[in-house]
């Protein structure tokens, strides 16, 4: 399993210039999600004596202002001097909540002319000279605009998931394959690996706090998200982008865009993936054309190789219990987890400190700019492209009604992408699947 427990410390660069930074060959870090190497910048411009990193944000919404606002407060050497959006309207709210923010403000720089809208705005930004990239858009661009970044030697930020089908996590692969190549760091939005209590859990599991793992429980209660009505002028594809929420194709249904954090925290204490799933789900509460074409809850039993089993659920469901916990089971003790508390209980027990902990999403980007400072280069590709692929599975084993393996699911040829890419184009097909009736492709 990928892990970015650690960063192998290296030379800090003695100098820099506009346009170059010094380059070093990397070598693989066994047992890490990382390449170590020295910093590999393709731009680092220069000001006032000081190396100012050149942020872009693609993704407007309020997962990429939040993005934009950490990365800046972990390098105050950065300047958000790009932003993207397919919406004039979101990207200009982006920009004024960030440019509120008084520990940031100083450091936006963000021009008229590096304002990009509509669906090409990404490949603009890419194209105006920046260093990093933090995308934060719906799910279905993250394979298409990762490969860009990278092809374009830039450092990404990907929030999760990064694909709604297994074409796009198998980009996601191939891209993460050449970012090693080209010593480029993809820090992943599953924030949960780094937060410093959730790391120290995970380490003490798998030295055997609860002895050989037999079986784990996640649970993740909800009442939902936002309902952006339709208005007359919108076209479908205005409308399902508006709500990308509710359209798979979009956001891959909410297991996948939300439950996939539970999922990766389990596969991350696993150190494996499941090599098949069945499923159940469906639509009981949100049934409404405002809702779209997803479920409104999930139950799924994972199988792993060497049989330990872990059981998921998840819903949104308003007016209902929210609960989000964990729970692991071993052949000597068990453990829990939740927000708020982890706990490991029988021959090794333990409880972390209860010192508060910054934020994980800020962790993430600490982590991620102290390695570009430091010469060192994180990529989280494989565990985030491989947990996203674990959530699709869940969906299209409740969508199916089939049990389905890793390898059929890794190998799926279902591509939910839209013929093209405009404001006119017909989205994907809208319509609800139902297991025995759907059929896996």
């Amino acid at each position: 399993m990928d892990n970015p427990n650690t960063h192998p410390k290296l030379p800090t660069p003695s100098e820099s210039s506009r346009r170059t930074f010094l380059h070093r060959a990397a070598g693989a870090v066994a047992g890490t999600g990382l390449v170590s190497g020295l910093s590999p910048w393709a731009r680092v411009a220069h000001a006032s004596g000081s190396d100012i990193i050149r942020i872009g944000l693609v993704g407007c919404g309020g997962r990429g202002s939040g993005a934009a606002t950490q990365a800046l407060r972990a390098e105050p050497n950065a300047r958000l001097v790009a932003m993207a959006d397919a919406f004039s309207d979101r990207l200009q709210k982006s920009l004024q909540s960030i440019q509120k923010q008084p520990d940031v403000a100083r450091q936006i720089a963000v021009d008229k002319e590096h304002q990009f809208v509509g669906f090409d705005g990404y490949a603009q930004l890419i194209a105006s000279d920046v260093d990093v990239v933090l995308l934060a858009t719906p799910p279905h661009f993250r394979p298409m605009h990762l490969k860009a970044c990278i092809d374009a030697g830039k450092h990404v930020f990907a929030e999760k998931p990064v694909a709604v089908d297994a074409p796009g996590v198998r980009s996601v692969l191939q891209t993460t394959e050449e970012a090693r190549k080209k010593n480029l760091c993809i820090v992943s939005g599953l924030n949960t690996r780094y937060s410093p209590r959730f790391r120290e859990f995970v380490r003490r599991i798998h030295a055997g706090a609860v002895g050989e793992l037999v079986a784990l429980h996640a649970v993740r209660y909800a009442g939902g998200v936002w309902v952006r009505p339709r208005q007359p002028d919108m076209t479908d594809m205005e409308y399902q982008m508006r709500n990308w929420y509710y359209f798979t194709w979009l956001s891959g249904d909410f297991n996948v865009e939300q439950f996939i954090h539970q999922m990766d925290m389990m596969a991350w204490l696993m150190q494996q993936y499941p090599t098949r799933c069945y499923a159940t789900g469906g639509r009981q509460v949100r049934t409404g054309p405002d809702y779209g074409q997803i479920y409104d809850h999930f139950s799924t039993v994972f199988e792993c190789e060497n049989g330990v089993k872990l059981f998921t659920t998840t819903r949104h469901q308003r007016g209902c219990s929210s609960i989000s916990n964990g729970v692991i089971m071993g052949d000597h003790g068990s453990a829990s987890l939740s927000h708020r508390n982890l706990e490991i209980s029988g021959v090794k027990p333990w409880k972390p400190s209860r010192e508060p902990e910054t934020d994980s999403h800020q962790l993430e980007h600490n982590d991620f700019f102290a390695a570009l400072r430091n010469g060192n280069v994180i990529n989280n590709g494989s565990y985030m492209a491989k947990s996203t692929l674990m959530a699709i599975m869940s969906r299209q084993s409740a969508y199916t009604g089939q049990t389905l393996t890793w390898e059929q699911m890794l190998n799926s040829k279902q591509d939910l992408s839209p013929k093209e890419y405009t404001w006119g184009a017909v989205p994907p097909d809208l319509s609800v699947a139902l297991p025995g009736v759907t059929k896996f492709i």
